[in-house]
């Protein structure tokens, strides 16, 4: 009985005896955070260089503090390569801060980028470029090649832009009935060398009147989606379809819950009201990008996807192009007087300009439309 209660005693003291503070977190160690896309349609490019932290507490306190997310002192620079495999040039990245930045948890009244304006060296979508870094107080060095997407195979299809020369953003007839008729659009492009992920949007652009006297230009953003090539070749025909009664749904779901509605006395828009745009991203995008996306199943892990050698993020390239037209007739009878966005106020102001006078004439069946 006594060894009983001597090995019962020994077991609780030594339990008793354990230390419980143990510590959460592993050593520290830096890791350099990249993202950037070349895009050798723009005169900047634009590289954010952060690096990895870690606290005590909890880390969303953190990540405000510009000093925990930024390097102090760093050397970036961009390598050309050309088709053989040769440096050609070599450009060094400045710095720079940005303000007005959107709320979130990070430092939000500046933060700190890397660009490198290429006016007087272009970027060639014949070549690689390489961004190479090094952290000399950390004894850092880290870096990623990307190549670019061939942006003159990026085009709309010839037809497809004649049409809407023609005859504009067409989906909807010029009449009120209660079984008003609807077109569909079909968007043709064809992708380009380089380019995997194809994504569209189409952005409608029209000024608001406020009871104020003043005028503020707006638009609103339509997603529609994204599509894959089959290679990254180029030169292969991508076609979607647009229901037309879905544009009017559209503008209604953006502007439903617009907070300043009662100001605005009228909408007008002009012949450029309409803008499709096609955005290109090569295979590492297109990769990062899935890696990324929303999880739908009981799993909710992610792999992680970097293309960053000694650090992790993107390096990679997008390119874009844009194709502008004006409304047809009959959409913007809908538009105006339609029974989804006829709230809205849209009209037609009397100016003396071909584009107006000739939806103004016609138009003659329906005066309503136009403006006060």
């Amino acid at each position: 009985m006594k060894r009983y209660l001597f090995s019962l005693t020994l077991i609780v003291s030594l339990f008793c005896s354990c230390e419980t503070d143990f510590e959460l977190n592993a050593p520290y160690q830096t890791i350099p955070v990249v993202y950037g896309l070349l895009n050798q349609d723009l005169d900047t490019q634009i590289v954010k260089i952060n690096k990895s932290f870690l606290g005590n507490t909890n880390n969303v306190n953190f990540a405000a503090i510009n000093d925990c997310t930024q390097f102090d002192y760093l050397i970036a620079l961009l390598d050309e390569y050309n088709s053989i495999g040769d440096v050609i040039g070599t450009d060094t990245f400045r710095e720079m801060y940005v303000h007005n930045i959107d709320a979130g948890i990070f430092y939000e009244d500046s933060q700190k980028i890397y660009f490198l304006s290429d006016t007087a060296n272009p970027l060639n979508s014949d070549h690689e470029y390489e961004l190479r870094v090094n952290v000399p107080d950390k004894d850092l060095n880290f870096s990623a090649r990307t190549g670019l997407i061939d942006g003159d195979q990026l085009i709309f299809d010839f037809i497809f832009r004649i049409s809407l020369k023609l005859n504009g953003y067409r989906c909807a007839d010029k009449t009120l009935e209660t079984d008003d008729e609807f077109y569909d659009t079909q968007i043709k492009w064809n992708t380009a060398q380089n380019g995997k992920r194809y994504e569209l949007f189409l952005r409608f652009k029209f000024n608001e009147h406020k009871a104020d006297g003043s005028i503020k230009s707006r638009f609103i953003d339509w997603d529609l989606g994204h599509q894959l090539s089959v290679s990254t070749g180029g030169d292969e025909d991508i076609t979607k379809t647009i229901r037309g009664n879905n544009f009017f749904e559209m503008v209604n779901s953006k502007l439903s819950n617009y907070d300043q509605e009662s100001q605005v006395v009228k909408r007008t828009f002009d012949s450029t009201a309409i803008e499709f745009v096609l955005t290109a991203g090569n295979e590492t995008l297109n990769t990062y990008m899935e890696v990324n996306e929303p999880v739908t199943g009981i799993v909710t892990e992610r792999p992680i996807f970097t293309n960053v050698n000694n650090g992790i993020g993107l390096f990679a390239s997008k390119y874009q192009t844009e194709l502008v037209c004006s409304m047809s007739a009959g959409t913007i009878l809908e538009l105006c007087l339609g029974q989804k966005t006829s709230g809205y106020k849209f009209c037609l102001p009397n100016i003396n300009t071909p584009f107006y006078r000739n939806l103004l004439t016609e138009l003659d069946l329906y005066p309503h439309i136009e403006c006060n």
